[in-house]
């Protein structure tokens, strides 16, 4: 695989990237050893690390332009073999995302990434920050863990070698761009979202060097079969659109059947209840299941009763399906229990309500508070 061939000359932007990036990959490889520290190190260290990488940045860019400035003046009297710089500059890159993006692969087949504490588990589910989700989410599997991780490993072989360079590439990509866009959205440590950066775009920097035959395989390659006639050019380009209109149309359509009420959703705390005239001590729910402490309101239709006031646990709770007429402020809740609670809510506001109705035979009066999260 000869990207730049001998008798050609880059361009000083491209050579100002490439350089860009292999400077970036040896001073990371620096960096590698720190894997090896303590828990305790990045404890004690870690909040100087955005100094650190600022200053790679630094470098990495003043470095680069002298460099390129050199290296273009000196191509210009064909005092230097060009093409050799770009193998080795082309080669750091490879052979670094080879080795970092690895490391992850085998972090998680060697589950020392996607590891939840013990400690953790025991968190309240809205408590929990952006990464600690992802790490439960991602490591609930081990298998999926393991798949994730083979494929960094694989494409990584297949960047070692020149001939399977653009599929390393192809396969990694997709896998990286997935990670930027986690550790953007679920607030991932600085650290990594740069890292995930840098590898992404030095992954779609190796593969611009095979632009040419990505754009024959991708946009110029010709589908031999025969066009199937359709009279117009309007119909032709009406049955293109219709199957994703179709899919949008579809989607609305179901949600618009479904009543969606935003009044009433949410947790609501049983701050009082009364049963039959008779107020229920705030124990109740230790030995009585109908002595609700929460209701949730999910919006679509769903509703659940839980007499647990500290964790939601569905085999104690009753579940169903509720209707609410908020002109006429009536509630009613079909559970899946074949009962029917028929309520009236009053002094209703957007942190409280009352709610009055029949269930089991037992008349029913609570007073709710709204629980933000």
């Amino acid at each position: 695989m000869a990207q730049v061939p001998p008798d050609s000359r880059t361009s000083w932007f491209f050579k100002f990237c490439e350089s860009v990036l292999a400077a970036m990959a040896l001073l990371n490889l620096l960096l590698f050893p720190l894997l090896l520290m303590p828990i305790s190190f990045f404890e004690k260290y870690g909040q100087y690390f955005k100094y650190v990488l600022i200053g790679m940045v630094g470098v990495t860019l003043l470095g680069s332009l002298i460099y390129v400035w050199i290296w273009h003046r000196r191509e210009k009297t064909n005092s230097i073999h060009s093409v050799l710089q770009h193998a080795w500059l082309q080669g750091i890159i490879r052979y670094w995302l080879a080795l970092s993006i690895s490391s992850y692969g085998f972090a998680k087949i060697l589950k020392t990434q996607f590891e939840t504490a013990d400690y953790d588990l025991d968190m309240p589910l809205g408590a929990i920050k952006g990464m600690g989700l992802t790490w439960y989410y991602f490591g609930y599997s081990y298998p999926l863990a393991v798949i994730i991780g083979l494929f960094q490993i694989g494409g990584s072989i297949l960047l070692l070698y020149r001939r399977t360079t653009l599929l390393g590439a192809t396969i990694l990509l997709p896998v990286m761009v997935n990670i930027v866009l986690i550790n953007v959205f679920y607030n991932i440590a600085i650290g990594a979202f740069f890292n995930s950066v840098i590898y992404s775009l030095s992954l779609v920097f190796l593969l611009l060097l095979y632009g040419k035959r990505l754009k024959l395989i991708f946009w110029d390659v010709i589908d031999h079969l025969p066009s199937i006639p359709l009279g117009r050019s309007w119909i032709k380009h009406g049955t293109r659109i219709l199957p994703i209109a179709l899919a949008f149309v579809g989607l609305k359509v179901g949600i618009s059947m479904r009543s969606n009420d935003q009044t009433l959703k949410g947790t609501w705390t049983v701050e009082k209840l009364m049963r039959n005239g008779r107020a229920q001590p705030a124990t109740a729910w230790l030995t009585d299941r109908k002595s609700w402490s929460r209701i949730y309101f999910a919006g679509y239709e769903e509703c659940v009763f839980s007499p647990n006031p500290y964790r939601f646990d569905p085999s104690e709770c009753l579940g169903g399906s509720y209707k609410f007429d908020s002109l006429d402020n009536k509630l009613q809740v079909a559970f899946y229990s074949d009962d029917t609670l028929r309520a009236t809510i009053s002094n209703r506001t957007a942190e409280t309500m009352r709610l009055k109705g029949i269930l089991y035979g037992d008349t029913l009066d609570m007073q709710l508070a709204r629980l933000h999260r």
